[in-house]
């Protein structure tokens, strides 16, 4: 078998990025009533409380389900996700009583891919991708999108409204529109964000769905990607949800056998 394609990969880190957003072992939750916000909808609002939200997570554990529609690597598989902080991460995937496909370990942007029916171990430097590049879709980039990064205190942004009566806030960078991310108008939870490349066009639509309340914290336990351009499509639906948990260090160590082969991507 060749290497591991960069479409594989990407394929991979998209469902990696998930780690953010969680899911874990542990007493499935309930759906809650959402709670409304409070306040003036100002720019500085919806940043803060948006922020507030994702900063406060730290640790995140988490069973779902992958699916995968067009591009190189479609179907279905279960996965198991950890994440800590700022950069460890770990996502396991494997068929349903059946065998691991994958194990992923990710940290400060590289990356290790365990493929154990190749008996290869694909390694590769996402930071390096990213150098000289325009706004095309990159597996760092879609890792970020998913992430829930949250919002720069010095970056530009701008409030209207759709109308559905959501609330958009305009992403700007050098004065140019980078990122639409629109916010139910209540709860000030966020229902999509788009990526927008050249010419306005948007490269990579990331949608939330099914808030609910786990360990003191909101979390959608759906979420979507689609990627226009490329005509992708991958969905996430996580099972059970474990947030800011112990997470033991030697979970963000990938074992692998002693005649792997190892490619450098």
């Amino acid at each position: 078998m060749g290497a591991l394609k960069l479409s594989d990969l990407r394929a991979l880190l998209i469902v990696s990025s998930l780690s953010l957003l969680l899911c874990c072992k542990g007493p499935s939750t309930k759906p809650l009533p959402s709670p409304e916000a409070a306040g003036e909808r100002s720019p500085e609002l919806v940043k803060r409380m948006i922020n507030e939200r994702i900063r406060s997570v730290q640790t995140v554990e988490g069973d779902l389900t992958i699916v995968a529609k067009g591009g190189a690597t479609p179907g279905r598989c279960k996965a198991v996700l950890f994440f800590k902080r700022p950069s460890q991460l770990r996502l396991k995937g494997f068929q349903t009583f059946g065998p691991t496909l994958f194990d992923l370990l990710m940290e400060e942007g590289i990356i290790q891919v365990f493929i154990p029916e190749q008996n290869k171990l694909f390694k590769a430097d996402l930071r390096e991708e990213m150098k000289g590049q325009g706004p095309r879709l990159t597996p760092l980039g879609l890792m970020m999108g998913i992430f829930q990064v949250g919002i720069g205190e010095s970056e530009e942004v701008s409030l209207s409204q759709n109308p559905q009566g959501d609330i958009v806030l305009d992403h700007y960078r050098s004065g140019s529109l980078v990122k639409k991310t629109e916010v139910d108008p209540r709860s000030l939870f966020i229902k999509r964000e788009t990526l927008l490349g050249m010419g306005g066009q948007p490269y990579l639509i990331t949608s939330y769905a099914q808030y609910k309340k786990t360990n003191g914290n909101w979390w959608p336990f759906r979420i979507e990607l689609h990627q226009p351009v490329q005509g992708q499509f991958m969905s996430f639906d996580f099972q059970s949800v474990r947030i800011n948990g112990p997470i033991e260090p030697d979970i963000f160590k990938l074992e692998v056998p002693p005649n792997v082969i190892t490619v450098h991507q």
